[in-house]
């Protein structure tokens, strides 16, 4: 083929070779031929399309690859101009781009197109002048390379770029797909994801075949072409997919031949899905299609990982929201303007204010008292302008306003959050009213079984402290008694006078000891239904004459009032001890008012034993107008030996007294107290249904007479004071007493002569034996033989355990001699007709 040279080559003859040999100038046409040659031989071989023209426009040069893309041979090109080549339009835009170089005299570069082969073409054209000795431009040089292919990736790519940029909405999927389809021109493209609860299905979000979408359905993964791509990487099968995979029957109809796919992924690299293509003719071009998918792929993936988390969002939000509505504690949102933003159906209910009224309130004047709005209002700006947030994130119990005015103890909690419209105050509050009510409770409870303890321990402390004197009393009493019995001839009046005293003493220490037993609940007192009324009266008789000539006594007494069951002698007690208190407390000037009635005690607290009070009672109060009682004082004024008196001045058991005799008889105490307006004590007794009786007057014991007697009596005490007193007193009626101080003595002494004893009398607390169980051990030694029990605390000897060998009668300590004397009288007349 002619390849555009002026003058063929033909091989010389070998008398020219040897004469070429012989010539200078012939050496350099060869060597210049051959450069020529050369240089012919590269241009041909070139991908590019190598031309010439001269300023005229015409070719004076074109290679193999010119000739190949206009389809005409050198001959036909050299001499000729683009207007005898190509169209006009064309023609004129090539002589323009010629003539810019030319002019400019520089190399340029074009895109140039048209129609090439048969194809619409794109050319990237470098062109320069050739310059003449005189650097005159006398031809353009050109070097035209195909940029077809890369335009047309370049402009697929810019498609694919303005597609994905401008695809938004429900139907994203489904235009990726549809723009993604029509780049490629492919039959089939489609998106899918990997389904979260089972990640061996996918769900299409979009199906475009023949421009036809379908969306939402799902497929198995596993034997597909997707299954070689998901988690792996772009796969791409150009032809045979039947052959390398089994097709379900949509894809069979369709004859599909060629697939391509591209995982989606999140932006750790986890699998999100997958955009794949499939065509009826085979794949070409991978890289371009590679590309182009890579670009859909991201957006498709973008828009997965932000639906995901958009709908994470939505079932969050939805699930806070459903948590704050279920939300047993307040939630109520505040904004930096101090505006409710949120307030949950449980704020609804507690404060009764519905979350539409409240949405835009401030939330000081809404739920906080006034009091607190001004201090919270100055928190909130001095914490907005950089100030510390005391009560942040902290649980603070406070004071909350419900819309009807109430207010009612809470607990609040508060944290704040950084939001696009500033910051969001987020407050948690609780209302605690049965919380502080139940710990309110449980102090009164506590201070309850702390005082119940003390007073058990006190009372433990007193009633050993009793048992004891009371032992020592039995004697020093019984000898005065004995010597006062002794000094009856008159002949030394003075020492009689002694006596009495040391009598009269002997009985108020007797007093003593009974209140402290009836204290630590070692005593009771004898109950029947009595007429508190008649009570007062009598009582006031004893009491009158000891009042200080200053102090008025005044009674208000409701006449009808309802009779208790009370022994009479401890509620006399228990009102000589109020009065005497009182009294003390007016220092000898006041007034001392004595009030009965029937009333009913609402919600109200006992102040000896920390027991709620309620129902109906008879109230007995005593009050005075002295200067009050201090708190600490309350506290403990109830407590044996406690006495804010001076040394000497009182013993501290009679406010002690009072609380165990009334909680004995199951009342209660009330105290009324305030400084400088006096005290009233409340005594609340409960209501005896039955009739009132008259209360049994006080009796004098007359002295005892001396009267012989005749008989053995064996004496049992673990004291030998008493036990010795014992014998004494009995002696001296003309009884023949003998000693023993335990149990075990007595036994061996009635075993030796079971008959030798008229009668046994014996201490009921003693170390190794009780009284009761020596008469059961003396029963069936002589089971006729009396056993008379006398101890301090008699009232904790039940009659129906008692032998039958043993005395109903029990003697209390210190003993009654007159009560003595008739006991032994009657078993000694019993004992004598029984032997007759």
């Amino acid at each position: 083929m002619n390849t555009g040279n002026a003058t063929p080559q033909v091989d010389p003859s070998p008398i020219e070779a040897s004469t070429a040999q012989s010539s200078p100038i012939d050496e350099r046409e060869r060597a210049l031929r051959e450069s020529e040659l050369r240089l012919q031989q590269v241009l041909d071989n070139t991908s590019a399309a190598v031309f010439a023209k001269d300023r005229a426009g015409r070719y004076l040069f074109v290679n193999r690859e010119f000739e190949r893309l206009t389809g005409r041979e050198a001959d036909a090109l050299i001499g000729r101009n683009d207007r005898d080549i190509f169209p006009p339009e064309m023609a004129a835009a090539l002589r323009r781009n010629d003539m810019l170089v030319l002019l400019e005299a520089r190399a340029m570069e074009f895109e140039e197109s048209g129609v090439f082969a048969g194809e619409q073409r794109t050319f990237l054209s470098a062109k320069f002048p050739l310059l003449g000795i005189d650097q005159v431009p006398y031809a353009v040089c050109g070097i035209a390379t195909d940029i077809t292919r890369r335009k047309q990736v370049e402009t697929a790519l810019t498609s694919s770029a303005l597609a994905v940029s401008g695809a938004y909405g429900r139907n994203l999927f489904v235009e990726l797909s549809r723009y993604l389809a029509a780049i490629l021109d492919v039959d089939v493209a489609f998106i899918a994801q990997v389904r979260e609860d089972d990640p061996a299905m996918m769900h299409i979000l979009a199906f475009v075949a023949d421009d036809k979408p379908r969306e939402h359905f799902d497929y198995a993964i596993a034997n597909t072409a997707c299954d070689t791509v998901v988690g792996h990487g772009f796969r791409l099968y150009p032809a045979g997919l039947s052959s390398l995979f089994p097709l379900d029957d949509d894809f069979i109809e369709m004859g599909a031949e060629s697939y391509a796919g591209f995982p989606l992924n999140d932006a750790q690299g986890k699998p999100l899905g997958i955009i794949s293509i499939v065509s009826r003719r085979p794949l070409e071009q991978p890289e371009f299609i590679e590309s182009v998918m890579k670009i859909f792929a991201v957006r498709a993936a973008a828009e997965i990982e932000r639906q995901r988390a958009e709908d994470a969002a939505q079932r969050n939000a939805e699930h806070l929201r459903a948590t704050v509505n279920a939300a047993l504690d307040c939630i109520i949102a505040m904004d930096e303007r101090g505006m409710i933003v949120k307030f949950n159906p449980a704020a609804e209910a507690c404060f009764g204010i519905r979350e539409r009224d409240a949405i835009g309130r401030s939330l000081a004047d809404t739920i906080i008292p006034e009091r607190f709005r001004e201090r919270h209002q100055f928190g909130l700006k001095l914490y907005l302008e950089g100030g510390p947030g005391p009560v942040l994130k902290k649980r603070l119990e406070v004071v909350a306003l419900r819309a009807d005015g109430s207010e009612f103890p809470a607990e609040l909690a508060v944290g704040v959050h950084d939001s696009a419209a500033g910051k969001v105050f987020i407050g948690y509050l609780r209302d605690i009213t049965e919380r502080t009510e139940a710990e309110q409770r449980r102090r009164r409870l506590e201070a309850q079984l702390l005082q119940a303890k003390k007073m058990e321990a006190l009372g433990h402390l007193t009633g050993g402290i009793a048992h004891d004197f009371n032992n020592l009393l039995a004697s020093i009493m019984g000898y005065v008694a004995l010597a006062h019995e002794r000094s009856d001839d008159g002949e030394d009046a003075r020492l009689s006078g002694y006596l009495d005293q040391a009598l009269q003493s002997c009985e108020r220490a007797r007093d003593l000891i009974q209140q402290m037993l009836m204290f630590s609940r070692g005593q009771k007192g004898q109950a029947q239904a009595i007429d508190v009324a008649s009570c007062i009266e009598q009582n006031l008789a004893v009491l009158g004459p000891a009042l200080a000539d200053g102090i008025r006594v005044e009674q208000d007494v409701q006449s009808n009032a309802c009779a208790v069951q009370f022994d009479p002698v401890q509620l006399g007690q228990v009102l000589l001890n109020l009065c005497v208190n009182a009294c003390d407390a007016m220092q000898g000037e006041g007034r001392l008012t004595l009030a009965l009635r029937d009333t009913r005690v609402e919600a109200a607290e006992c102040a000896a034993c920390r027991q709620p009070v309620e129902g109906a009672f008879v109230e007995l109060s005593v009050g005075d107008t002295g200067p009050g009682i201090e708190s600490a004082v309350l506290e403990r004024m109830f407590d044996p030996f406690f006495s804010t008196k001076p040394p000497g001045k009182g013993a501290g058991m009679g406010l002690a007294t009072v609380h165990g005799i009334v909680h004995e008889h199951g009342g209660h105490l009330l105290v009324d107290t305030e400084p400088g307006r006096g005290t009233s004590f409340r005594v609340l007794l409960p209501a005896c249904p039955e009739a009132a009786r008259p209360t049994p007057s006080r009796r004098r014991s007359d002295r005892l007479g001396v009267a012989r007697r005749e008989g053995r009596v064996l004496v049992v005490d673990d004291e030998h004071s008493v036990g010795e007193f014992m014998c004494e007193l009995l002696s001296n009626w003309g009884l023949e007493a003998h000693f023993v101080s335990t149990p075990e003595l007595a036994l061996a002494r009635v075993r030796e002569s079971p008959a030798h004893y008229r009668l046994v009398i014996t201490d009921h607390s003693m170390p190794s034996m009780t009284g009761v169980q020596l008469a059961q051990a003396l029963e069936p030694i002589a089971p006729h033989l009396p056993v008379l029990l006398y101890t301090g605390l008699a009232d904790r000897i039940r009659e129906p355990l008692l032998p039958a060998n043993m005395l109903r009668a029990v003697l209390r300590k210190p003993i009654d001699h007159a009560q003595l004397s008739r006991i032994v009288d009657d078993v000694l007349a019993d004992r004598g007709a029984r032997d007759a």
